[in-house]
């Protein structure tokens, strides 16, 4: 008979670099009883292409690669367990880790190990990227519905500027849940430091164009009571 257990387990938003990066293979390396004959493969996705590499030498050699990546996943494996950790799944927004082998102890442990490091790199947004956003897109879009019929029933209207500031947020939000894996990504894997100041701070840019706009309609909404 041959058990397999596999578990898995969200990783809050991150940012490391190559050093980071090389720790953390080091340790996930380190969880295998033979850490001579451990495989493993880094796969990088870009726009036009996917690179592959067995380890983090193979890839600290290879010099195109440039400012930050998005898409990227790490698998080391030795017979029949493996710890994949991977920066997005088609199922959920955040990046995970799976362990697969054949005891219960041995990938909650590998879960971890992943899990505990990636946390200390955490960034600011990761609630951001772990919140339905979607939801609450769809709740703001209701909104007005919902209050101008109260407000038909009491014989007044809505305030102008609050319904700018609610016309401002919904904006905001849907630029920002649109381009969320772009201004917010899950995993980022920092190559080089090339980007300029507005690219690096476009998500904290947008975020407070969303809460000055929802302060507006707020502010607006009793004003026009």
């Amino acid at each position: 008979m041959k058990r397999e257990v596999e578990r898995k387990r969200k990783i809050p938003a991150f940012s490391i670099g190559i050093g980071e990066l090389e720790v953390l293979w080091g340790r996930a390396v380190a969880l295998f009883d033979d850490t001579e004959k451990v495989h493993g493969r880094i796969e990088i996705t870009l726009p036009t292409e996917k690179l592959l590499f067995k380890d983090i030498e193979e890839l600290k050699q290879y010099s195109n690669l440039k400012g930050r990546i998005t898409k990227f996943s790490l698998l080391l494996y030795q017979g029949d367990r493996d710890v994949y950790i991977r920066s997005g799944d088609p199922s959920s927004s955040q990046a995970i880790v799976s362990a697969t082998g054949e005891a219960e102890a041995w990938c909650a442990g590998a879960i971890e190990t992943v899990y505990s490091f990636l946390q200390s790199y955490k960034v600011w947004y990761h609630r951001f990227v772990a919140a339905p956003i979607g939801w609450v897109l769809i709740l703001l879009f209701n909104i007005p519905p919902t209050i101008g019929m109260l407000f038909l029933l009491k014989g007044t209207t809505i305030d102008r500027t609050a319904f700018l500031g609610w016309l401002a947020a919904l904006i905001a939000l849907a630029f920002l849940y649109v381009l969320r894996e772009k201004l917010f990504p899950a995993a980022a894997l920092r190559i080089t430091e090339e980007e300029s100041y507005i690219h690096r701070h476009s998500a904290e840019l947008g975020l407070i164009i969303a809460l000055l706009s929802a302060v507006l309609s707020a502010v607006g909404w009793f004003l026009g009571k």
